[in-house]
């Protein structure tokens, strides 16, 4: 009896598709084999007739595959009985990734909460200490690349630990800095971490839940975020009544003790149960390789067969690379833009006291933590692209009133809607990037593609202070501007950055549901159930093989042992 395809774009187990559904999934799945095959092949290859009916026929479903909502039950909108399913060591790894991003956040808006109190330490405008915060964004992709990197290859475990560490070193720097140029210098530092945090976080508390449960848990995970901006802007409140002009350097060293107690925590427990099965994995998969080599170790590659390795994966993955750096450089710009500026026109421009911002910080806050709990759910029946742009629409329609009312009540109401459609879109990206990514490099495409849309992004803040400039609303006797209009250009930025995101997710594809491990890797984990479910230990099994493995080597071995070799390198 046959067995039926898997399906990449849509849960097996919802209820059942209609007619033109079905068409639309296999045309997708057939367009997306056409696809990988153009982009893996070089140009010399590649059929010019085969590509444009490929394309044209994958524009034709961007539409028609928007219209694949699921049946709407209790059982796709209700998250409980999935969350059930998840056990206390799930729960441990989901809050350590959780708090991780949550103290990258509060790190990062440490400073922005504080721009008023450093630009008088320094003698530097609020232009200058934006700056700040645009450095950290700049140096994110190299975190990326080598906190990504150590994670996808040797641990989830000591990137995490190591990442924290920095944070803790940073946090308690900064007030020491007596300089602009020396604080500068330790946001750097900040801005190393903050980039390296974000994969190892997301894989520690997303990888071990169950399948159906990750859409919700992917929405709760990201809102730690906005849950940093709420830890910075209420610490800083508590402070300011108690630390006078030096109250800013209270937050910075209190906020020390999270990044250092999470380390501590993290240190107590192993790598996932994911990532433990993947390092077994890889004992397998060197197993062949050497029987392949005809029993004998293999040979180091060197650094020329190391980069032939690089080019071969960006030759394959580049499409996908480039699409998912265009995807995050508008939700990047979407937080930027709409939140890092948000206290200084609050303060600056509207006149506000520092209670009223502080409730204004929370409770629209508030409201990203909800949208991304909620679109988390919802995007089990829309799925991610349609959710997405569902977001992006709603988001829209709350940036005038947000923005340009410019009264308590509306900037209360209308924030909160608006930060609920950001912190939306924020709520489906994780596990939509994790579908997206090859899964022999997740950790650091995903999250290098993030950061890399952060760097695109990390001048945002400084491009606004700019601008606004550009728009005073009142000057001084002696014609000097004193109020700077903020709220116009926020609300312009931020509502050409949610067109430019529906654009991107709509020409985008998605892998609903889609298995997160590579077919050779999950082929692989599958024997270690096997042996582990008949309780046989893998380093044993391995070690006996290879005593009893024949010393043969062919050159359709060294063959077979090159390609092992690239996948566990």
């Amino acid at each position: 009896m046959p067995v039926a395809p898997l399906k990449l774009y849509h849960n097996p187990s919802l209820p059942a598709e209609r007619a033109q559904d079905a068409l639309d999934d296999a045309a997708l799945e057939q367009i997306y084999s056409r696809d990988e095959e153009v982009e893996y092949r070089d140009h010399d290859d590649t059929d010019d007739g085969d590509f444009k009916v490929s394309v044209r026929e994958y524009a034709v479903t961007r539409f028609t595959s928007l219209l694949h909502i699921h049946k709407v039950s209790a059982e796709n909108l209700n998250p409980i009985p999935e969350l059930r399913k998840m056990t206390l060591q799930n729960w441990n790894y989901f809050f350590m990734g959780y708090l991780a991003w949550l103290c990258a956040a509060w790190a990062f808006f440490c400073v922005s909460v504080s721009a008023g109190s450093l630009s008088k330490l320094y003698g530097k405008t609020t232009h200058d200490i934006t700056w700040g915060l645009s450095l950290v964004l700049f140096v994110r992709s190299a975190g990326a690349i080598i906190f990504g990197t150590w994670t996808d290859r040797y641990s989830r475990k000591w990137p995490f630990i190591t990442c924290l560490l920095i944070f803790a070193v940073a946090q308690l720097c900064t007030p020491f800095c007596d300089t602009y140029s020396k604080f500068l210098g330790v946001r750097w530092l900040t801005g190393i971490s903050m980039g390296g945090i974000y994969a190892c976080a997301s894989a520690t508390a997303i990888e071990d839940a169950p399948v159906k449960a990750r859409s919700f848990l992917s929405g709760l995970f990201f809102s730690a975020y906005a849950m940093g901006f709420i830890f910075a802007i209420i610490f800083n409140r508590a402070f300011s009544s108690v630390g006078g002009s030096n109250s800013w350097k209270i937050q910075f060293w209190f906020s020390m003790w999270l990044p250092l107690s999470l380390a501590a925590w993290r240190l107590l427990w192993p790598e996932t149960n994911y990532f433990t099965k993947v390092l077994k994995a890889r004992k397998l998969i060197a197993k062949d390789a050497i029987e392949a080599n005809g029993g004998q170790p293999l040979p180091k590659l060197s650094f020329k067969q190391k980069w032939v390795n690089i080019k071969s994966t960006v030759r394959r993955h580049w499409v996908h690379f480039v699409y998912l750096v265009l995807l995050l450089v508008g939700p990047n710009y979407l937080t930027h833009a709409s939140q890092d500026l948000l206290p200084t026109m609050l303060r600056s421009q509207l006149g506000l006291s520092e209670d009223a911002v502080t409730v204004i910080v929370v409770v629209t806050n508030l409201g990203a933590i909800c949208g991304g709990m909620i679109f988390g759910q919802l995007m089990e029946i829309t799925g991610r692209r349609l959710g997405l742009i569902i977001a992006c629409t709603m988001g829209g329609c709350f940036i005038y009133p947000a923005f340009m009312l410019r009264t308590k009540e509306a900037i209360l109401g209308a924030g909160f809607m608006r930060y609920f459609c950001v912190f939306g879109v924020w709520g489906i990206l994780p596990i939509h990037m994790a579908e997206l990514a090859p899964a022999d490099a997740r950790a650091l495409v995903s999250g290098l593609a993030y950061q890399l849309g952060n760097l695109a992004s990390a001048a945002s803040a400084t491009i606004e202070t700019q601008l606004a400039e550009r728009y005073p609303l009142a000057r001084n006797a002696a014609g000097e501007v004193t109020k700077n209009d903020y709220a116009k250009v926020m609300a312009i930025l931020t509502g050409s950055v949610f067109i430019f995101t529906l654009v991107c997710v709509f020409v985008g594809h998605e892998k609903f549901h889609h298995d997160l491990s590579s077919p050779t890797m999950k082929k692989y984990i599958d024997q270690v159930d096997d042996l582990e479910s008949d309780g046989v230990s893998v380093s044993e099994y391995v070690t006996q093989e290879l005593k009893s493995a024949p010393m043969n080597f062919s050159e359709s071995n060294r063959s077979k042992a090159s390609d092992e070799q690239v996948e566990i390198a």
